[in-house]
């Protein structure tokens, strides 16, 4: 799973990188097609990773942004339906970030921040709430809800607010239930039930 998205990255990578070996255009578009393939393949339809841990869903959403920003600066285009189940995936990265920019450890994770991603997301999907999140509060326009579900994922989260009160946004309350089944490949932990 991941590590073919990351593989396939290379390849995008090295068609991108060198345009004049004879191989790149076919290569270059075999690796767009299979990048697009596996986005939708290992990205579930409520844009939680396959994976159902908050860590790798966002190493793979790394990858997948990437792409797309690179697609961007050369002019090159992903097919139809690529960026709406990328935006599926942020939205998900979004909502698991805690007020304090870090996100949980659930399943197979470590914690740490993945704001970066979404300033990045923002640009590139044109959404002004991953940015909101991304800069806690500081630019952009904040989410329109607070309870939010993932159920195919099996992930439901639970906000006091967005900081747009008296509440500063890293002051908000948060919380996050994992409800969901082990996730596919090495990543899922018997963790279900898990709260935060």
């Amino acid at each position: 799973r991941n590590h073919r998205t990351l593989e396939l990255y290379a390849l995008f990578i090295t068609a991108v990188a060198l345009p004049n070996l004879k191989e790149a255009p076919a290569l270059l578009d075999f690796a767009i097609a299979e990048l697009h393939g596996n986005l939708l393949t290992d990205v579930l339809s409520d844009g939680v990773h396959r994976e159902s841990s908050t860590h790798y869903h966002l190493i793979a959403l790394r990858t997948y942004l990437a792409a797309r920003e690179n697609a961007r600066r050369f002019d090159l285009h992903f097919p139809p339906g690529y960026d709406a189940h990328l935006t599926r995936a942020c939205e998900f990265a979004l909502h698991c970030h805690r007020p304090d920019g870090a996100i949980p450890a659930l399943s197979d994770s470590d914690t740490g921040s993945y704001t970066d991603l979404l300033a990045l997301a923002a640009t590139l999907l044109s959404r002004p709430d991953f940015l909101y999140v991304a800069t806690a509060g500081e630019d952009g326009t904040p989410p329109t809800r607070r309870y939010v579900s993932f159920p195919q994922g099996g992930y439901f989260t639970q906000r006091s607010g967005w900081g747009t009160r008296t509440t500063p946004f890293r002051q908000e309350r948060f919380l996050i239930f994992d409800c969901g089944p082990l996730g596919d490949g090495g990543h899922g932990h018997y963790d279900l039930l898990n709260v935060e």
